[in-house]
């Protein structure tokens, strides 16, 4: 690592700009892991996973195996996935229902919820050999917020609710859409994975920029079939804002559609679902609800409209992409239906949309090697750039305000700087 992280993102009046080492280094992907994904609050998992006693699914935080559970009294657990006696794997499977996991390689046996239950061989052991000191790791610290689980593997930091401050109000549109406020993920998931570092997917998924470029492709298609012209998908693309928030969040937000791969809640025929946001909220917030956004919580969710998108680093070079389609409660089975398909047809394994993101990823990370050339610059839009009274950065739909506000909470947390007040 020749150059300091603080020097790597650098931010004058009308420039922004992020070195290309910030991408390429192993030595900053590892002070990474243990400056962001081992001191914030890390996704996890939603507790439609989990729902009964039993449940179980396997994630990672940064690189670190965990297992999130329900255990036997209905509480959300999350540990370390590995062995107290000698360090394996404890879990090998992504999800499922057990009363007990079982160590591959000796034999130990442990309860959903962590305890140490039996020890193969036992008498190699003294009778007062303490098995309640010896379960499964519980992470430090775990929160659910909206049926969303987070884990820190900090003892001590801000709460979840102080970490969501000023993000919260949109994390609860994302909800609200469903006439009950919940949501519940399907059976269907998928992943992908892609060559190149984890910012990649960070600085694409609230990117209003690349849209009319990277998914040409899309829109001709859309032309072909009539359902929508090029001028017309441009313009209404250039509709709403981009904001970024304090603690490296950030959105893209069109209010009155215009993204693509997004379900369109404006219309007219969802009559139905319309009372039912009118009759919860009143007509304001629900045509508030029937907006578009795609939110970003730093450093690894992105609360899409159809799906939730998880970043799993595994190397400075690989990158792991997980996608899960969810369903709001309580809507009407049209509603729920129609989000599934638009979600299939761009984001889904064989969709239009997220094979255009990954061959640009690529394509960024072999562009990458020319490193005689620096740095990438992210100022666009800072000229017009305006704070509202919540402090948010607000920008064009096509600017990178979600960006600069994710790489200077970046810059801060890899440099050991103390969590600022506000903005």
């Amino acid at each position: 690592m020749n150059r300091q992280p603080a020097d790597l993102v650098i931010e004058s009046e009308n420039d922004f700009r992020v070195h290309g080492s910030a991408y390429t280094d192993p030595a900053i992907f590892e002070l990474e892991l243990e400056r962001i994904f081992e001191q914030t609050w890390v996704y996890v998992g939603h507790e439609s996973e989990i729902l009964q006693p039993g449940d179980f699914r396997t994630t990672t935080i940064g690189t670190q195996p965990v297992i999130v559970s329900r255990g036997p009294d209905g509480a959300v657990n999350v540990l370390m996935n590995r062995c107290r006696h000698r360090g394996s794997i404890v879990c090998r499977e992504e999800r499922g229902r057990t009363a007990q996991f079982r160590c591959p390689y000796h034999g130990w046996t442990y309860r959903v919820d962590g305890r140490l239950t039996s020890i193969a061989q036992a008498d190699g052991y003294p009778d007062d050999f303490d098995k309640l000191a010896f379960g499964l790791a519980p992470v430090p610290r775990l929160a659910i917020y909206r049926g969303l689980i987070f884990a820190s593997l900090s003892p001590s930091g801000e709460t979840l609710e102080e970490r969501l401050r000023d993000v919260r109000k949109y994390v609860d549109l994302w909800a609200d859409r469903s006439p009950t406020g919940e949501a519940t993920l399907t059976k269907a998931r998928h992943r992908y994975s892609y060559p190149g570092n984890w910012k990649l997917q960070m600085d694409n998924g609230v990117d209003g920029y690349h849209g009319n470029y990277a998914h040409e492709s899309y829109v001709k298609i859309m032309e072909r079939a009539e359902e929508t012209s090029f001028g017309d998908f441009a313009q209404l693309r250039r509709t709403g804002y981009t904001r970024g928030l304090s603690h490296g969040d950030g959105l893209i937000d069109r209010p009155y559609g215009g993204m693509a791969g997004q379900f369109d809640y404006l219309d007219p025929a969802l009559t139905t679902y319309h009372r039912q946001l009118e009759e919860r909220d009143g007509a304001e917030r629900a045509k508030a609800l029937q907006g578009q956004q795609n939110l970003f919580v730093f450093p690894n969710l992105f609360l899409f409209e159809g799906h939730i998108r998880v970043i799993r680093p595994v190397r400075f070079d690989e990158t792991v992409v997980e996608l899960y389609p969810f369903e709001l409660v309580g809507a009407p089975a049209e509603v729920n239906t129609g989000r599934l398909a638009v979600h299939e047809r761009f984001f889904g394994p064989a969709g239009f949309g997220a094979p255009d993101d990954v061959e640009m990823f690529v394509n960024v990370w072999s562009g990458l090697k020319a490193r005689s050339v620096d740095w990438l610059f992210m100022s666009r839009g800072m000229h017009r750039e305006t704070r509202n009274d919540d402090g948010e950065h607000v920008c064009h739909s096509t600017d990178e305000a979600p960006q600069r506000a994710a790489y200077r909470e970046w810059r801060r947390l890899m440099s050991g700087v103390p969590q600022p007040a506000s903005l």
